[in-house]
């Protein structure tokens, strides 16, 4: 009996494979035409609580998530969103010096800072949902603009790699206006 069990634990682990996924490849980005000087610092990507857990989640109604069966992230949203933001701004601006903020590293002075807030970013009726707010604070103005961001992806099915998919275009589509707003305040 006991090796019995030594041989179906091993069967029960490899039945629960888990899928890890990830968003923000930037590969496709392209990169501006006029490097850019700017210093920028982009604080943590601030996230809902169902964001910053490994499980990846859904809505089956207006109040309820479901975690998607054997989806989870790979690495923490927060620092992922972040450091997607990041190198998006890096390519489209052909600016090396966006930063994750705060720093310790970086000898020069903040020219802005950027701090995002997603209040949703979730899958609902054949579509991802990002609603998000962003403040862009010029350092050398004292002048802030505080923005309200809302966007939709639609959905083909509810299969983890197109959610996640959707996520990562709607999550750009952010990225770019934020970009806008820099290049043209």
């Amino acid at each position: 009996m006991r090796y019995l069990s030594l041989i179906l634990i091993p069967l029960f682990w490899g039945c629960s494979s888990k899928e890890l996924y990830t968003l923000g490849d930037t590969a496709s980005i392209q990169r501006g035409d006029v490097q850019q000087t700017t210093i920028i610092g982009i604080e943590t990507v601030q996230l809902p609580t169902y964001l910053k857990d490994s499980p990846i989640y859904k809505k089956d109604s207006p109040n309820h998530l479901i975690e998607l069966p054997n989806a989870k992230w790979a690495i923490s949203m927060d620092q992922q969103l972040t450091q997607v933001l990041i190198n998006y701004l890096q390519k489209r601006q052909n600016n090396p010096n966006v930063h994750a903020y705060p720093w310790d590293n970086v000898d020069q002075p903040l020219n802005r800072k950027v701090s995002v807030h997603i209040t949703n970013f979730i899958a609902y009726n054949h579509r991802v949902i990002l609603e998000a707010s962003y403040q862009i604070a010029d350092k050398q103005t004292n002048k802030t603009k505080n923005v309200i961001f809302s966007t939709e992806e639609p959905l083909s099915n509810d299969q983890p790699e197109t959610i996640v998919q959707s996520m990562e275009q709607a999550f750009f589509k952010l990225a770019q206006e934020i970009n806008e707003y820099l290049c043209h305040d």
